[in-house]
């Protein structure tokens, strides 16, 4: 039987999101192309990962039917996350930062190439790319210069809160790694994403070449 599980995801005062295990898509194999702790700056406490298909990846839509369409068309297989939350001292303090790594798997390289092309500057497009919930009230996004890979920014507002978010996406092969980084407070940097994808990238190429060297 199939389970969901759910937690506060990203960016908001009331976040929430969703996760399915193992729903027709299983993707363990992608985990070492997810960010691991020692790729996050400072300390963070992993929350929860799991694997999705490209239906629960549009489920989370505003509108659903047309996301999952889309993705199903574009060759999207499936994918996996993991969901990051910073840890902070004692309160009073800021709201953490959190952090959602992601890898999409599709059935060709040219697929994973044209679905990160087709990427716009809609905030609606960039929270629907990833596996969390956002706030839609006045959303903005836009795209920033970025020397791999495509960069977003979404801000929002909710209430008092100021959520900011960063995307950025990736095609390598058949997968599409993502990083997301954001808070409520909107002081998360799109430095903080870069580095976060520039750590994962450094570790794979390690690992790459002591596989190599074996």
């Amino acid at each position: 039987m199939t389970k969901w599980c759910s937690g506060a995801l990203l960016m908001a005062a009331v976040v929430a999101g969703a996760c399915r295990g193992g729903a027709g898509f299983d993707g363990a194999a992608l985990d070492p192309f997810l960010c691991t702790a020692d790729d996050l700056p400072g300390m963070f406490m992993e929350q929860t990962r799991g694997d999705f298909t490209p239906d629960d990846l549009g489920g989370l839509s505003r509108t659903p039917d047309e996301r999952k369409a889309e993705y199903r068309a574009a060759g999207m297989e499936g994918g996996r996350f993991v969901f990051w939350k910073e840890a902070l001292p004692r309160p009073p303090f800021p709201s953490p930062v959190n952090v959602v790594c992601q890898v999409l798997s599709f059935s060709s390289e040219a697929q994973a190439a044209a679905w990160v092309a087709a990427l716009t500057a809609d905030a609606e497009v960039i929270r629907d790319s990833g596996m969390l919930w956002a706030p839609m009230e006045n959303a903005s996004a836009r795209e920033l210069p970025g020397e791999h890979g495509r960069l977003f920014e979404l801000a929002a507002r909710e209430g008092d809160a100021k959520v900011r978010l960063f995307a950025l996406h990736e095609a390598r092969g058949r997968l599409v790694l993502s990083v997301f980084a954001g808070d409520r407070d909107g002081r998360t940097e799109a430095a903080t994403a870069l580095a976060i994808a520039a750590s994962r990238d450094a570790r794979l190429e390690r690992d790459r070449a002591t596989s190599a060297s074996r």
